[in-house]
């Protein structure tokens, strides 16, 4: 969401200027070093809604067209008060004044837009497009994704087979190797293992000061790929041939 969007506005710049009165930057200026000799700082407050305004207006700005609109954009002059800092002054502001606070920031100037604009919290209005505007509600299941994530999880099972196999030498069996695996050769696989092993759950280690045996975390782990696999299973088998996609909301939308 952009000022300029959001705000009932004439002069962007003016209005923006003004909107930014309300908030509290000083916070985000902790890390300026104290000024003692040579040349005096550039208002870290006026640079602060420079680089603010710059991205609001575009997007995304570089600093080099940060430098260049200081010297000929009157709105980016008059929030500099005339001043004209250079992109390496901009890149230094940004990464060692502001570093990771820029979040921060943004969180900071939607709760003032909220506040000026009377936003509407309780209410989520969406279109046709598939942008997930609410995480927890409007969530989608990608089918290529989806591919992806379980190719990665076959390589996972790969690596514990073999480290499995060389806990269980002693025992004469081996675990088969492959580049992909189902839900039930893990399930029996896994029950395999217990046996040799003789692990009752009941016994099984948990939390600080724990220490787990391999055993245990083996046969867990193995647990978990599984249940991570027949996720994947069913989220391809919901998407099928014809779909490449389905809301988490609504399995039968066809897309």
């Amino acid at each position: 969401m952009f000022i300029s969007d959001s705000l009932d506005i004439c002069d962007p710049v003016l209005t923006f200027d003004e909107f930014m009165e309300g908030i509290d930057l000083a916070k985000y200026l902790d890390k300026l070093p104290v000024h003692k000799t040579g040349r005096l700082r550039y208002n870290p407050v006026n640079m602060l809604k420079t680089v603010l305004f710059g991205f609001m207006t575009k997007g995304y700005m570089s600093l080099r067209e940060l430098e260049e609109n200081c010297r000929i954009n009157i709105r980016f002059m008059y929030l500099m008060d005339n001043e004209r800092p250079t992109y390496r002054t901009f890149s230094y502001f940004i990464n060692d004044v502001l570093g990771e606070c820029m979040e921060d920031i943004f969180a900071d100037i939607n709760k003032k837009i909220f506040e000026v604009e009377g936003v509407d919290l309780n209410h989520l209005y969406i279109d046709g497009s598939k942008f997930e505007a609410n995480a927890n509600k409007y969530s989608w299941v990608w089918k290529k994704a989806t591919e992806k994530s379980r190719y990665r999880l076959f390589d996972k099972i790969t690596v514990l087979f073999t480290e499995m196999n060389e806990t269980l030498l002693w025992s004469g069996l081996h675990i088969e190797t492959n580049t992909e695996y189902i839900p039930e050769q893990l399930a029996a696989i896994a029950e395999r293992y217990r046996e040799v092993w003789k692990l009752d759950q009941k016994t099984f280690v948990y939390g600080k000061g724990h220490r787990k045996s391999v055993q245990q975390r083996q046969y867990e782990k193995l647990l978990e790929y599984k249940e991570k696999l027949e996720e994947y299973v069913e989220k391809m088998d919901i998407c099928g041939e014809n779909r490449n996609s389905y809301p988490k909301t609504g399995r039968s939308l066809c897309m």
